[in-house]
């Protein structure tokens, strides 16, 4: 009996040690970023890079997405990724079906995963690109093409505005 009485109160007294241990530990240093957009945003927002840049280095495919993400914060274009891939005139591969066929791959699972965490990247809010060895703040840039007059950056196959 005063064994069964020992064994509580050593058990009790290593659960609140442990409790009391946790409740003291100082916090890490590292942030996590919070999720703050829906499923069906970084399906449309990976599918859209991937039809723009999927063949491009990940830094091509993140400016992708950073500049989708400057033109939702504009007042010039519509205020959220569905309003920017779909409105008129903007994205080819709305109009040549190239979207459709990548909305496919993604929900087959066979989107790549540097699509996938460039989007997810920009999303969260991200505005920098690592390309050959530069930090590049894209905070301002709003066009992307192939060719764009006035060309202020060059990332693999896309001049950026």
């Amino acid at each position: 009996m005063k064994a069964k009485v020992m064994k509580k109160i050593v058990i009790t007294a290593l659960i609140i040690s442990m409790l009391g241990a946790s409740l003291f530990v100082a916090p890490t240093t590292k942030t996590v970023e919070a999720k703050s957009y829906k499923a069906s945003t970084l399906r449309l927002m990976s599918a859209i890079i991937y039809s723009e840049a999927g063949n491009q280095s990940y830094a091509g495919k993140k400016a992708v997405g950073i500049v989708i993400m400057n033109r939702v914060k504009s007042r010039q274009f519509p205020n959220s990724v569905k309003g920017v891939v779909y409105q008129r005139g903007q994205f080819s591969p709305v109009r040549n079906g190239s979207l459709a066929r990548s909305f496919r791959l993604y929900d087959r699972g066979k989107m790549s995963k540097s699509v996938k965490k460039a989007a997810a990247s920009a999303l969260s809010g991200s505005k920098t690109v690592k390309y050959h060895g530069k930090t590049i703040n894209m905070k301002k840039f709003k066009f992307f093409s192939g060719y764009v007059a006035g060309c202020k950056l060059k990332i693999d196959g896309h001049q950026f505005k």
